[in-house]
């Protein structure tokens, strides 16, 4: 089983209903003073999606690489799917802060353009 089709699965066995909430983020480097690369995650664009909306990993790559093709990795999660526009917005917000400054990512499934999952390390 594909690790989107996975994650479809263990969303329709929760009590409530949830939404898939997606962020395609790029890797950015830069140089330390040392000389070493450094590097970072940097958010490109977030969706949020009914579980049933998806069909498979190649769909959402091609929806993805319409609106912006220079992402390289996606970071998901869930959240309940009857709370306010808000709520969902601050949802979407904690997400991109927790990947740009490299917090919480084992909260998040992660997945590159292959759907191979990835494992985040912090520095």
């Amino acid at each position: 089983m594909s690790a989107l089709k996975e994650l479809i699965t263990m969303s329709g066995h929760q009590r409530e209903p949830v939404k898939l909430l997606f962020l395609f983020a790029k890797a950015e480097y830069e140089a330390s003073e040392k000389g070493q690369n450094k590097g970072h995650m940097a958010p490109v664009m977030c969706v949020d999606k009914h579980p049933n909306k998806l069909t498979n990993f190649t769909e959402l790559c091609s929806e993805a690489d319409n609106i912006n093709p220079e992402w390289e990795f996606i970071f998901a999660t869930s959240m309940l799917a009857d709370v306010p526009k808000e709520a969902l917005d601050e949802g979407l917000k904690r997400m991109a802060h927790d990947i740009e400054n490299g917090e919480n990512t084992a909260m998040y499934v992660v997945l590159d353009r292959q759907e191979n999952v990835i494992e985040m390390m912090r520095s």
